[in-house]
């Protein structure tokens, strides 16, 4: 099992800790971790090019490299603290350049077998709309499955943490992990339902677009799907 971790902040603080608590109840996998924005520095200059031409960056090499990573694994993890209320600004910077890969656009294949999990932590109970906004894009991917783990913690410092919300953790984390081993077959209803809705506008709405003839070249708009 690969998996790929994304952490919207340099700082191993709180978020990074749960993703831990995941992460090591799966020694058998083999985890990349890239940091943000060091790993990706660049921001989106709206050049379109993912819109028109291939679903990947032309203006990031960071971003590609990313994408390849996540491309390659079975299991894809994105951590943000909350800032103002909604997720890092540098984990917003970060999925603006996976725009084109969107279901509406240019869906990626290999994205609708893999799980996807989402990680928040708030010092108030100001998470979900973090939670929220890193499953959009795994939605919108394609991402067959995405757990959600969402924390008020009332503190900056994991150490700090009280056991009892340590224990409350690490029982979610474990259940987290025990849905991830167990794995996916197909993708789940809202995966299904996002394609197909997708699909029919590609087919009956949107003619002649970049958008519809990629869906046409993978033979979606007829009997092939992105999933076996």
């Amino acid at each position: 099992m690969n998996i790929c971790v994304i952490y919207g902040t340099e700082r191993k603080g709180c978020t990074w800790h749960i993703a831990q608590e995941v992460l090591s109840r799966l020694p058998e996998a083999e985890v990349t971790e890239f940091f943000l924005p060091r790993d990706c520095p660049d921001s989106c200059i709206s050049c379109f090019r993912c819109f028109h031409e291939e679903n990947h960056c032309y203006q990031s090499e960071a971003a590609r490299k990313i994408q390849d990573v996540m491309l390659a694994s079975d299991v894809i993890v994105l951590t943000s603290p909350v800032y103002a209320l909604h997720l890092s600004g540098q984990m917003k910077t970060f999925l603006d350049h996976y725009c084109g890969m969107w279901m509406v656009h240019k869906p990626n294949g290999g994205m609708f077998g893999k799980q996807g999990v989402v990680i928040a932590s708030a010092s108030g109970p100001v998470y979900r709309a973090a939670l929220r906004e890193m499953k959009d894009s795994l939605d919108f991917w394609g991402v067959a499955h995405t757990y959600k783990l969402g924390f008020t913690l009332m503190e900056i410092s994991w150490d700090r943490l009280s056991p009892k919300l340590k224990q409350k953790i690490a029982r979610q984390a474990e259940r987290t992990a025990a849905k991830i081993r167990r794995g996916v077959a197909r993708p789940g209803l809202k995966a299904r339902m996002l394609f197909y809705g997708m699909r029919l506008a590609q087919k009956y709405i949107w003619k002649d677009t970049p958008d519809r003839r990629w869906w046409q070249e993978h033979g979606w708009l007829d009997r092939e799907r992105p999933w076996r």
